[in-house]
């Protein structure tokens, strides 16, 4: 099962070096802090003092920045790799108003499930998308794909790793009989898979059913 801890923030991918101290410089005290820190108060006077080592990670790539560390990962990027998703997307359906749109309400509402759920949003979506586009017969291959995203955005390796697996683990092993295996069975915590079988479960006829209009019309 993969995990659901945001890459970035996830600390088994940390060194030695994205944890250091810093003396107050109001004080001297001595105050630890994690690269994601972006400003602690020393314990002593108070202060507010400004991590100088500060690593915003994924958020230099995620969109989904904010949910991890607040406000001060808005203005990061003049694109985030969700704006790549959904311009991806548009590009792809060009002509094919209904299913942009179907797609873009799948991202939505994985958004919001991961959200609440506290998963990692930037795979999910990006599962969602390369799904959706893999059964609408607009891309071949899901992994050449994936490579080709990366060359618009480039994220880090193990954020290509968890998004591989998890569209190892949803089209390579059985997608139909697990997905409606996971539909009957209730669950106190959900997985990425969990939330792909779902959506899928949900839409799953209406893409088939925009598929055949596709191809009754010509296909593209």
């Amino acid at each position: 099962m993969l995990a659901t801890k945001c890459p970035g923030q996830d600390m088994r991918y940390w060194t030695t070096e994205d944890v250091h101290e810093e003396k107050c410089p109001e004080c001297g005290e001595i105050i630890e802090f994690f690269k994601t820190d972006i400003r602690l108060r020393c314990q002593n006077c108070k202060t507010r003092v400004a991590n100088t080592r500060f690593d915003m990670g994924c958020a230099q790539w995620c969109a989904y920045a904010e949910m991890c560390i607040g406000p001060g990962a808005k203005g990061l990027n003049q694109k985030t790799f969700k704006d790549i998703l959904v311009e991806e997307t548009e590009r792809l359906t060009r002509g094919l108003n209904e299913s942009n749109n179907l797609i873009n309400s799948m991202i939505e509402q994985a958004e919001e499930k991961c959200r609440s759920k506290k998963l990692d949003a930037l795979t999910v979506t990006t599962g969602i998308v390369i799904i959706s586009l893999l059964k609408l017969k607009l891309i071949n291959n899901p992994y050449t794909y994936l490579e080709e995203l990366n060359q618009k955005q480039t994220f880090p390796q193990e954020a290509r790793h968890r998004i591989k697996s998890l569209l190892e683990n949803v089209l390579d092993n059985n997608f139909e009989m697990n997905r409606n295996r996971g539909s009957k069975e209730k669950k106190t915590d959900q997985t990425m898979e969990d939330v792909i079988y779902e959506l899928f479960n949900k839409y799953d006829q209406k893409i088939k059913v925009l598929y055949k209009h596709m191809t009754s019309n010509g296909g593209r």
